[in-house]
């Protein structure tokens, strides 16, 4: 009778089989891109800006309520050099007490964080890097371009870009694994599951 297998080899084991069940329960998403020896998978730029559409447009009150700031139609580009995200918004801006609504533009970069405990990733540390209305009087210019970046930057601090899947999150969880990685790609991000990083 062959000896039976040692801890070790039981663990190795069954972390190879979750990994390729990792793989196997989402190949519409890229499971395991070639050339990097992580089980994860890939989120296309297209799936990313079809995710990040859903939770647009916003308004938020803006000058103490004088004024009402609207973003809408977000386009994502990733950057992988600074393994960063780029977002362009539509900007609207209400003046209540004349009715006024100007339009303009918002660039802004930030990171991405992945929430093991809710299975989500977030966007973080917003930064703004371009405010323009167009047709704003230069004082009231002026008083936007103080409040609206913070405005802005609170509105998408730990904003719900992607969220795993339940089943894969399930299995992740049994699996016992608690490290994840973000890599952004040229035209994905890359999401990297397993076991606890060694210290």
């Amino acid at each position: 009778m062959a000896p039976a297998a040692s801890a070790p080899t039981r663990r190795h084991f069954q972390r190879l089989l979750g990994a390729a069940a990792l793989g196997g329960l989402l190949p519409t998403l890229g499971a395991c891109a070639a050339g990097s020896g992580a089980p994860g998978y890939t989120v296309s730029r297209q799936r990313l800006n079809e995710l990040l559409a859903h939770s647009f447009p916003v308004t938020r009150a803006l000058l103490g309520g004088l004024a009402e700031l609207t973003l809408s139609s977000p386009r994502l580009n990733l950057l992988p050099a600074s393994n960063r995200i780029a977002t362009a918004f539509d900007l609207a801006l209400l003046e209540r007490l004349a009715g006024t609504r100007h339009t303009g533009a918002l660039d802004l970069d930030c990171g991405l964080r992945f929430d093991l405990a809710e299975g989500v990733v977030r966007m973080v540390d917003v930064q703004v890097n371009r405010l323009s209305i167009d047709r704003l009087p230069p004082a009231q210019q002026a008083l936007v371009q103080q409040y609206a970046p913070g405005i802005a930057q609170h509105l998408l601090q730990n904003l719900v870009l992607y969220r795993v899947p339940a089943e894969q999150l399930a299995l992740a969880r049994n699996l016992g694994w608690t490290h994840a990685a973000l890599r952004v790609l040229p035209d994905a991000l890359r999401i990297e599951l397993g076991p606890t990083a060694p210290r």
